[in-house]
């Protein structure tokens, strides 16, 4: 009787592990509960600390993949394999914005998965009352450089829409212009 309860056990624990998907699946197509798995190993490339420079200005980001992350549509849960990016600027070595000390269920900067040209898409959620939320995209050039091109979506908040925006207003840290900044690896 214990042996047949042993393989009853083993039996649901195999027949219960959610379907697994690759990165660049629609996220239309994922059933609830599956699992969107870097099975390629696609994200590798961009784990690392990253910097560029753009006059009095540098950038840092922290790349992280976390494996197997809970993701809430209004339609469904499922879980993904994704690259989250905390990141530091500085301007005439001043810290003036970072989320390098935020815990990954606070990073606001979190894969969507694959483009078309394995670029990965990021959905940015922004800093103070959302200013800056949209899509950053980054291309691995080689083991060492990174291609970014952010779009962010709100750049305008006044206080009419924040109640706690400051009276100095809210400004958009993370680079934006030019197009295709290179970073580099540390």
């Amino acid at each position: 009787m214990k042996g047949f309860i042993i393989i009853l056990g083993m039996f649901v624990v195999f027949s219960c592990k959610a379907q697994q998907f690759p990165l660049n699946t629609d996220y239309d197509a994922v059933p609830s509960n599956a699992y969107v798995k870097d099975l390629n190993n696609d994200y590798d490339p961009y784990i690392g600390t990253w910097k560029t420079t753009l006059g009095n200005k540098e950038v840092y980001l922290n790349v992280a993949k976390q494996q197997n992350r809970e993701i809430k549509l209004v339609s469904k849960t499922y879980f993904s394999d994704v690259l989250l990016i905390k990141y530091k600027v500085v301007i005439n070595g001043q810290i003036i914005e970072t989320t390098e000390n935020n815990s990954l269920d606070k990073v606001k900067i979190i894969s969507d998965g694959l483009d078309l040209d394995n670029s990965v898409i990021f959905t940015t959620l922004g800093g103070k009352c959302m200013v800056g939320w949209g899509t950053i995209l980054l291309k691995s050039i080689d083991s060492t450089h990174l291609k970014w091109n952010y779009l962010p979506d709100s750049m305008v908040i006044t206080n009419k829409n924040c109640s706690d925006y400051p009276t100095s207003g809210i400004k958009i840290n993370l680079p934006y212009e030019p197009a295709d900044i290179i970073f580099t690896k540390q």
